[in-house]
């Protein structure tokens, strides 16, 4: 049984925990970041005007000196220690003195993190309110995995936070949510380790057009944007991985599953026939291998749709200009794609024909 224990800790604690590694993330439960600049300079303004703050929810990792897991909180932690990096500044415009923390200051000095020392700053009233304010913070202690997993899944049902695959995702642990959060990462470009220390969040956060952040992820890079699949703001959300999920449970199990968030919704819950059927389905194809086809279906229609002209897909499809994202109809390409080329074992012989086409 877990123990849960209060433990006020004070800014300038948490951001040497930060930088000595001792917070962790598991992309198991926190996605990515998220948080717009306008919610990040609300939170310092709270901070600044000494306003509660809800508690931060860490899991003490057991045999690991110290270390926590951070399970309710993600956005705010990221936030606070950004701005004493100097990621952004407040409402009014100013950035935070390092050189009133010394701490900070190292860590700027050894590189870590640039600092513009023309910048407007905050005053030493200022510095001391924010690095004196105290954090309430919940720890978790002696929990098991499946508690950590209970207390997420709760604190995210309640008031909806997460998206519907966000949702899904964090809801349960199983293969298939495995190969689609893996096969999710690839095509986004974020790999990464399952658990990592939050230092590291911003290189697999997505960076979206009009709200640069400095995060490692462009959108206008990733497959899903890039071709007009999804808008940049729907990677935000996860409707990358639930295109997957759609597209993986429909190959694997030799039939197109509903679309509808039901259907999806039955595949992610544990014990229901659906999601069994889609687990043992999973199994038998092999998981390697229906990466390896999605991948390359994938880049198939890159190559259709490149022939002549770099064209993306949304071009390719649609002769009116649009942007609206277009999901469904790209399941039904791939699909297409997957079932010519590895059921019927055809190639394409001339790109420039299947565009037209």
């Amino acid at each position: 049984m877990a123990d849960v224990g209060s433990q006020p800790t004070v800014i300038q604690s948490i951001y040497g925990w930060y930088r000595e590694g001792k917070l962790f993330v598991n992309r198991r439960y926190q996605r990515k970041l998220v948080w717009t600049l306008e919610e990040k300079q609300k939170l310092v303004d709270s901070i600044l005007r000494k306003y509660p703050m809800p508690a931060i929810l860490l899991a003490e990792k057991p045999d690991e000196g110290g270390n926590f897991e951070v399970i309710d909180g993600l956005q705010r932690l990221h936030a606070i220690v950004s701005f004493i990096e100097n990621a952004f500044p407040t409402l009014e415009g100013q950035y935070f003195d390092i050189d009133r923390f010394s701490t900070s200051r190292e860590y700027a000095e050894a590189g870590y993190f640039p600092v513009d020392e023309e910048a407007k700053k905050i005053n030493q009233k200022q510095s001391s309110t924010f690095l004196d304010y105290t954090l309430a913070l919940s720890i978790m202690r002696n929990a098991t995995p499946d508690e950590i997993n209970d207390v997420f899944d709760r604190i995210n049902t309640y008031g909806h936070r997460l998206s519907d695959q966000e949702r899904r995702q964090a809801g349960v642990e199983n293969n298939f949510s495995r190969f689609v959060r893996e096969m999710a990462c690839k095509l986004r470009g974020d790999v990464s380790a399952d658990v990592l220390p939050l230092f590291d969040m911003p290189s697999i956060s997505i960076d979206l057009p009009k709200t640069r952040h400095g995060y490692s992820v462009q959108a206008d890079s990733v497959f899903w944007v890039n071709q007009g699949v999804l808008r940049s703001t729907d990677l935000r959300d996860s409707m990358d991985e639930q295109c997957i999920a759609d597209i993986a449970a429909s190959i694997c199990r030799g039939t197109l599953i509903e679309r509808s968030k039901e259907a999806l919704d039955n595949i992610y819950t544990d014990g229901h026939p659906e999601s069994e059927q889609t687990i043992s389905a999973l199994e038998i194809y092999g998981a390697e291998r229906l990466g390896d086809e999605i991948n390359y279906c994938i880049q198939e229609i890159q190559r259709v749709c490149s022939s002549n002209d770099n064209a993306n897909l949304r071009n390719v499809i649609y002769s009116k200009k649009s942007n609206n994202s277009f999901p469904s109809v790209f399941a039904v390409i791939l699909l297409a794609f997957h079932e010519i080329i590895f059921e019927n074992s055809k190639v394409i012989c001339d790109y420039d024909e299947v565009r037209k086409a």
